[in-house]
């Protein structure tokens, strides 16, 4: 078996993760002062980088409800090796690299959304009205949970594949970059995140799971 269970470092993993979504909950809950779009609608000045100019800034639904795919299938994918026979009998340590893989993509990507506090792109549209008061949702842009999450799921299903040698081994990597980075182009052509936010995620995501995957290999 390439991947073992040490009892302190399970539950010391487990902990940093609920440490860090404490954090989360009490930064969102320091955040009570009204905020408003500072931007008037459009690009002003120099808050918007080069490389963000050349995102979306106009809300797009079919974009958003197809990213949703990768939000909910890349976590997902892991768990499809209960159906694999060889992977079947150390489906208790699959399982707990799973949860603490997706537990500290979550934690970590909450924790840096209520602290960054980054406009979406979408108050920046024209139709965007400039003294409505920016909620918890419209100040959420970096980073992209989205493409983390989609990201950690999906590497995470890369790597037991080929740390346990299935014939699928290579195709489980495509799927990775292609899960990854639909859901973040998705996610920018909805414009809910600017280019940078995107591949904020997508790095979060592959480090967290690219980390949980190298602890855990004998």
């Amino acid at each position: 078996m390439p991947f073992d269970l040490r009892p302190r470092r399970e539950i010391s993993l487990l902990l940093a993760g609920v440490g860090l979504l404490a954090a989360a909950i009490w930064a969102d809950r320091q955040d009570v002062e009204p905020v408003y779009s500072p931007y008037s609608g459009e690009y002003r000045g120099d808050e918007i980088n080069p490389i963000d100019r050349l995102g979306y800034t106009h809300k797009n639904q079919r974009a958003a409800d197809r990213a949703d795919f990768g939000l909910y299938g890349g976590p997902t994918l892991p768990l499809l090796l209960s159906f694999d026979a060889r992977t079947r009998k150390h489906y208790p340590l699959i399982l707990m690299m799973w949860l603490q893989t997706m537990l500290l993509t979550f934690s970590l990507s909450s924790l840096i959304k209520n602290t960054a506090n980054r406009p979406r792109p979408y108050i920046y549209n024209e139709n965007w009205i400039p003294d409505q008061i920016l909620t918890r949702r419209d100040r959420a842009a970096f980073l992209s949970g989205h493409a983390a999450n989609a990201a950690a799921g999906s590497v995470l299903f890369a790597a037991l594949l080929e740390g346990y040698d299935r014939p699928l081994a290579l195709y489980g990597r495509l799927l990775a970059v292609s899960v990854s980075g639909l859901t973040a182009y998705l996610r920018v052509r909805a414009a809910k995140h600017w280019p940078t936010d995107a591949v904020a995620g997508v790095l979060l995501g592959t480090g967290v799971a690219a980390a949980i995957v190298r602890w855990h290999t004998r």
